[in-house]
This record gives structure tokens, sequence and C-alpha cells, in this order.
């Protein structure tokens, strides 16, 4: 504890002392944020060990997170006034206001002398602050802008917010555009013509909304961001915001407009037309969207990003719903439950054209079939248990690759069902039939296998498959199927 130190309530009692320069340099052009930092702070600076001088109390005490506090104190700090020695115990200092000032990085006047006549009769009636010549000074330095151009920004920037617009706003503008390498008069005179071009239209987008005011730049930065990057055209963009009108949907700020266009944009929904189209089928696109979740045993509050990510581009594809559910309960049995495999294996139906619930059906209904040979062949071998991914992989072969008739293929497992590993004679024997072109039983006896070690045949079991439902096992077949298509 301090040998001496003044009691909480003489701190609450005494005041703080703001200069005069501050108010007058750096106050005007600091947003509502940074300047309620920077004074609560400098009260605190009257008390430095009490217990509520944290980042912590400064959050709770403000209401502001204490991100947005850092980001304050990290402003403060490019102007000067403070030095952040920490972050972990965040730690600030505060310097005197005339040392910052004085400090400032000296410009040759002589080089902006036409700079400084343009921007005093630019804002003829305002005061300029020494700080604000030299943030105009060290943009330029740093990007590289013309004086020219940034005069001409800084009249814009008048025409469209007033003559109190602070450099804040004006170098916010004059940077995303030196970014985009525009620089030069010219480039900035083209980039004014392009956003005044849409001055009838956005006023016309603005009476639409209700919004009785001019548009500001950055509102005419989202049109002209609408029409040339995502490539709507000035009827669909009027046409979107009537119908949200129309539907009562209230849109204040072009930021929530601009979630809309990204949206449709993102959809590969570019006319009027097909905007319209989606938001009449959107309800019934959330239905189906709500239904295949269910199917899957998925439950989502919001299930919009269901229905664009997923059921949206799955209906363009042309599924209709019965189908997109029964693919979603094969992939339930299947356990497939998630939207992204049964994405995949719905890319895999559309690249078989398997996009109706009969194509489905008869896809299912033929590798069941061969499911049913390969198990009377299993039967036949001796062999005792399901049939698996390497049967149907060597069924496949025989009959598609190779081409073998049922007949020889039945004449390969008669031959090989007392041998001691009877898939893999089998296997050899329809092989070496393959490369030799036998076609028919009768020429089978002039390419035959000598096997040197044998046993008798396993006990042979019978099941019976007259009738079946689909189960897990079965649906295994579907999808080991599936996983041969490349994408």
């Amino acid at each position: 504890m301090s040998f001496c130190q003044f009691s909480s309530e003489s701190v609450i009692s005494n005041s703080t002392s703001v200069d005069n320069a501050f108010i007058n340099e750096f106050l005007p052009y600091a947003n509502d944020t940074c300047v309620k930092v920077y004074l609560y702070g400098l009260y605190k600076c009257n008390t430095p060990n009490t217990y509520d001088n944290t980042l912590a109390a400064f959050s709770n005490i403000l209401g502001i997170s204490e991100e947005d506090i850092y980001s304050a104190f990290l402003y403060w700090q490019d102007q000067g006034l403070v030095q952040v020695l920490a972050t972990e115990p965040f730690e600030v200092v505060y310097h005197p206001i005339k040392s910052a000032i004085t400090n400032t990085k000296k410009y040759n006047k002589d080089k902006y002398a036409d700079f400084n006549l343009q921007l005093e009769t630019a804002f003829k009636g305002r005061n300029i602050s020494l700080n604000e010549y030299y943030q105009y000074y060290e943009f330029m330095e740093v990007h590289h802008m013309e004086p020219d151009a940034l005069n001409l920004i800084i009249e814009y920037c008048i025409r469209a917010k007033g003559i109190k617009v602070g450099y804040n706003y004006v170098l916010t503008i004059a940077k995303n555009w030196a970014y985009d390498g525009i620089t030069t008069y010219a480039k900035v005179d083209e980039k004014l013509q392009e956003l005044e071009q849409n001055s009838t239209q956005i006023g016309e987008l603005l009476d639409t909304l209700g919004i009785k005011r001019i548009a500001s730049i950055d509102e005419k930065e989202y049109l002209n961001k609408w029409k040339k990057e995502f490539d709507f055209d000035f009827a669909t963009i009027l046409g979107v915001c009537k119908n949200n009108k129309k539907k009562k949907i209230k849109i204040t700020n072009f930021e929530k407009l601009d979630a809309i266009f990204t949206k449709y944009y993102e959809m590969k929904l570019i006319t009027l037309k097909e905007i319209e189209n989606y938001e009449k089928e959107k309800d019934g696109l959330y239905k189906i969207s709500r239904k295949v979740c269910q199917c899957l045993g998925l439950y989502y509050d919001n299930i919009e990003p269901v229905s664009t990510n997923y059921t949206q581009k799955w209906v363009l594809m042309g599924f209709g719903d019965e189908v997109l559910f029964s693919i979603a309960n094969y992939c339930f049995k299947s356990a497939i439950r998630s939207l992204d495999g049964m994405d995949r294996a719905i890319n895999k139906f559309f690249k078989l054209g398997i996009i109706t619930s009969e194509a489905l059906n008869q896809y299912l209904t033929d590798i069941l079939k061969a499911d049913d040979n390969i198990k009377d062949i299993l039967e036949k071998l001796g062999i005792v248990r399901n049939v698996n991914k390497f049967d149907r992989d060597f069924y496949k072969i025989w009959t598609e690759d190779w081409k073998l008739s049922p007949e020889l293929i039945n004449e390969g497992v008669n031959r090989s069902k007392d041998k001691y590993s009877p898939m893999q004679y089998l296997n050899k024997l329809l092989s070496l039939w393959h490369t030799n072109g036998v076609k028919t039983v009768a020429d089978c006896d002039k390419f035959t296998i000598t096997e040197t070690t044998s046993t008798s045949k396993p006990a042979k079991t019978t099941q019976n498959h007259s009738s079946r439902e689909y189960s897990k096992t079965d649906l295994s077949a579907l999808f080991d199927n599936l996983e041969e298509i490349d994408l």
C-alpha cells in the first residue's frame, strides 16, 4: 500500500483533466467507443493500483467487449496518445497530448502546398486540424496515391456526407480503392463516374426500400458489386426488393440486401424468374429437407442451410422427393447418416443416370439379383457365410469384364465345389477359360487345372431367398457398387 493516497471517495469527487488539444485534434475524428475507452482510461490513471483497473473490469463497466477495448487502444496508439506495453496482462501507458502532436512525422509542406490549398477550399467553413493534415500526408506516403486523386475522393465524400465528414471515413474509402490499384487521378475519376452512373438507379432502389435519404458511397459500391461482380441486371435487383416489400420483409440497410444477393449468386440464381421460382418452391424444399433429415436421423433448428446447400442442388439435378426419401432411408440402414454422405451417394447415382424411384428400385433389384446368384454359387461351393464385397467384385469380373455365360460359370462351380479352396480354384479355372476363349461347356475339358491338395466338401447349408426385406446386408451391396464409381 502507498504511504499516502486519496480515498476512493476523494478520487470520485475530484476531476479528470482532459487536454483541449485532445478535444480539438483527436476527439472529432474518433468513434464513440474509442472516445469512451480513452476517457475512462484517463480517469483510471488517477488510481492505477485499484482492483478494477483491468481489461475485464473496463469491459464490464463500459459494456464494451475486451476485443473492442483492445482495438480502441491500438487506435490511440496509432495516434501516438498511448502505448500498449503488454497484452497478458493488458497494460497501457498514456502519453501527453502535446508530445503526440510534436512527435508526428514531419512532411515537406511545399510538397503538399497545392493539396493543402484544395483541401482548405473543399472544407471551406470547417477547421482542419494539424493531425488531420498529417493523416492525409501519411496515407499518401504509404499508399502512393496522387494528391489530386485523394482530393477528388475528399470532394466526393463531402458531397455524399456533408462538410463535417471525418478523415477516418475518407481514408477508409481511399484505402479500399488503393488496395484495388486506384491511386491516380484518372483512375479515381473513372471510379467516381462509374458510381455516379448508378445514381438514378440507386435513388429508385432507396425509394423502393422506403429509405428517405441520399445514398452513401458504400451503398453505391454495393450496387456496383451486384451488377458487375454478380452479374445481376438492375431489373432483377429492383424486383427482389419489391418482392420482399410485398412480403412485408423490411430491409433497412444494404448489408442485409447484400447477404440476400450473395446467397442467390452462390446458388447460381441470376434472373428474376429463377429467384421467384426458388422463393415459391422454398417452402416445398424446406419440407423435403426436414423429411430427409428425419430419414437420416438428423435434426436442425434452422433447416435453411440444409435446403440451400443440399436439397436445392439435388432437386436441380432432377431428383424428386420420393427418390430422395428412399435414398435417405437406404443411407440410414447402411450406416450412412450424414448429409455429406448422402450427397456423395446422390452424386454417384446421378452419374449412373438414376434419378427416379423406378430407376433406383430397378438398380437395387439388379444388384440383389446378382447377390442371389452369388449366394447360390457360395452354397454350391460349400461356403457358409454372407456375400461380401470381394464376392461381388469376382462376380462382376466374370459376368461383365470376361463376359462368361451363366452356363460356363455354373460348370466352373461344379468342377470347383470339391476343391480345398473352392473360390480360389473357381477364379483360376474361369480365368483360364476366359484367356483361352472358351465359349461352350463342350470346350471346357480342353483346359483344366490340377490341384495337389483337396479335402472333402464342407457341409452344405441352404437358405430360402424367395422373399426378403432389404436388410443392412442387402443394402450394403447397393453402396458397395456405388463405391466403384469415381466422380
